[in-house]
């Protein structure tokens, strides 16, 4: 899970979705005419070759190598085997992979639609993972778990909510947190959860004000500006996080997807309580200059440029990025430092509404070389071994266990995170989370001392508090027809609309941007696209 975050992730990324395999996809032509017809093995097979040697604990035979499609642009390798994590994997299991990263966000739908997939695809997109839900494309699981009788390691409910309207379903999704976790206190939210992070420096010179309140947290952004006047005083990460300020103000659903309206009733983004109050907040913020125009447009490189020039006050993005900006300070020898804000700013707030029934999937294609390995590889990655592994590294050299049976960090891991480091760029530490379960990902560590650890885990403890599961939501989330028109049409609308709203320059024009958003969404079938949801999630009940 390791992020994670997470997260919904909408259906109106159809269209617009992650690239795929591009170039790399061509090199392996050859194979895929004959794969394409493949058959998995039976058991009666698998068993012909009980007498090979092999790892109980993973199936592991000869060597093989998956070509693997990533359809996140921002992740962090495009090579396997480039850290130990990686490299461990493959050493137990076998398995490695010839990785193409998403360069744009039309590839993987283009290959799809051209019949031209690798062995593997490894998606965070719901209208994507729709694509590829098909028998004519991937493999199901529960057809290769038939043939082959691996255990996938899923229990009922896990897979009731990854199985298709045919019956079958083709992935499970990773990194899926219950509402009985939650409630039980086991658990944490992914580090991909929007936090605030502020330099110390700054922080110092207005004062060390407490920040338990938004009205707070206005205020030293204010100060700071004041102060500093050439900086940016609230830095949006990748121009996307702004949303923390929806959970901080309680919304009861997710930012640019489902929610719930005023009676209760599933609706889209704008329809949700308390949209006024948000759109209002950021006016406020933007009309006090505490938000730029131009850092809406950021990707994460001009984000960390502008950070790492100590060009901003406090950013807004993933939970782990106080972390990454002290590393990136400490490599760039440079004398400010972030500190993490772990608490919320609410008593209302709702910092994980999870209407997602986990975050990414990965899918066994037609064209997959060899399936059976392949389902075998998911159930590995699964399993308890697996699971550990790839979200929190290697045991005796990352992690291990103290004398109470609970789960450490090693000193030399601690030490080279505190010479910044960075657990998935230098280690591969939760980035190839295929099976977590869960709250792999947000592994804590009983014994840790670095301060940005620290906060990092009490950042995600105080989370959880303010978490509630509403993954019946996921299935309001249109996936074809005229309502995936609707719902990719309305998502490409607000994202242009309401920077107006955001920064309209009076209250005058903040209204009229706000009651045109609004009417704009009507006309193009908001209504239409609720009433829709309302029947989905009554026949899902």
């Amino acid at each position: 899970m390791k992020r994670i975050i997470c997260l919904l992730l909408t259906a109106a990324m159809l269209l617009g979705c992650l690239a795929a395999c591009g170039g790399d996809a061509g090199s392996s032509e050859p194979s895929k005419q004959e794969s394409s017809q493949q058959e998995p093995s039976s058991k009666d097979e698998e068993s012909s070759e009980a007498s090979e040697p092999e790892d109980e604990s993973t199936g592991a035979k000869d060597p093989v190598e998956f070509s693997l499609f990533v359809d996140m642009t921002w992740f962090w390798f495009d090579k396997w085997g480039t850290e130990p994590v990686s490299q461990k994997i493959t050493e137990t299991t076998g398995v490695s992979f010839d990785v193409t990263r998403a360069s744009d966000d039309q590839q993987l739908a283009l290959l799809i639609a051209a019949d031209d997939l690798p062995d593997i695809v490894y998606t965070d997109s719901n209208a994507r993972t729709a694509l590829l839900s098909d028998p004519n494309v991937c493999w199901s699981y529960n057809e290769l778990i038939e043939e082959t009788g691996v255990d996938i390691h899923a229990t009922e409910s896990e897979i009731a909510n990854n199985t298709r309207p045919d019956g079958n379903y083709y992935a499970l999704l990773n990194a899926y947190t219950s509402q009985e976790a939650i409630d039980e206190g086991n658990t944490l939210l992914s580090g991909g959860i929007p936090s605030v992070a502020y330099r110390t420096d700054i922080y110092e010179e207005i004062g060390s004000p407490k920040l338990d309140t938004l009205e707070d947290l206005e205020k030293a952004l204010l100060a700071a500006k004041e102060k500093h006047p050439g900086i940016v005083p609230l830095l949006n990460g990748d121009g996307g996080y702004l949303h923390y300020f929806s959970q901080q103000l309680g919304l009861k659903g997710n930012r640019d997807g489902v929610g719930y309206d005023k009676d209760g009733s599933p609706c889209y983004w704008l329809g949700m309580e308390k949209v006024d109050e948000y759109y209002k907040l950021l006016n406020r913020f933007a009309r006090e200059g505490l938000l730029s125009p131009e850092a809406m447009t950021y990707n994460h490189d001009k984000f960390c440029e502008v950070r790492n020039a100590g060009n901003s006050f406090m950013q807004v993005r993933a939970t782990d990025e106080a972390q990454s900006s002290n590393n990136a300070a400490i490599q760039a020898g440079t004398d400010y430092r972030w500190k993490l804000l772990t608490n919320e700013l609410s008593d209302d707030a709702l910092v994980g509404v999870n209407t997602g029934i986990g975050w990414a999937g990965t899918f066994i294609t037609k064209k997959n070389k060899d399936p059976q390995r392949a389902i075998e590889f998911m159930s590995w990655a699964r399993s308890e071994e697996g699971r550990k592994l790839c979200s929190w590294g290697i045991q005796g050299e990352h992690w291990d266990y103290n004398e109470n049976g609970e789960t450490v960090t090693t000193a030399e891991y601690q030490e080279a995170l505190s010479s910044g480091k960075q657990k998935q760029d230098d280690f591969g530490i939760a980035v190839w989370i295929f099976g977590d379960q869960g709250d792999e990902n947000a592994f804590i560590d009983h014994a840790v001392t670095d301060p940005d650890m620290q906060d990092y885990y009490a950042r995600l403890q105080n989370a959880v508090k303010h978490t509630a599961v509403m993954s019946e939501l996921y299935f309001c989330i249109p996936t074809e027809g005229d309502m995936l028109n609707i719902y990719n049409s309305l998502g490409d609308m607000v994202k242009s609309e309401e920077q107006k709203v955001i920064f309209a320059e009076t209250e005058e024009e903040f209204k009229e941007a706000l009651d045109n958003l609004y009417a704009q969404a009507e006309s193009m079938g908001m209504s239409k696209l609720n009433e829709w949801m309302v029947q989905q999630l009554e026949a899902r009940k």
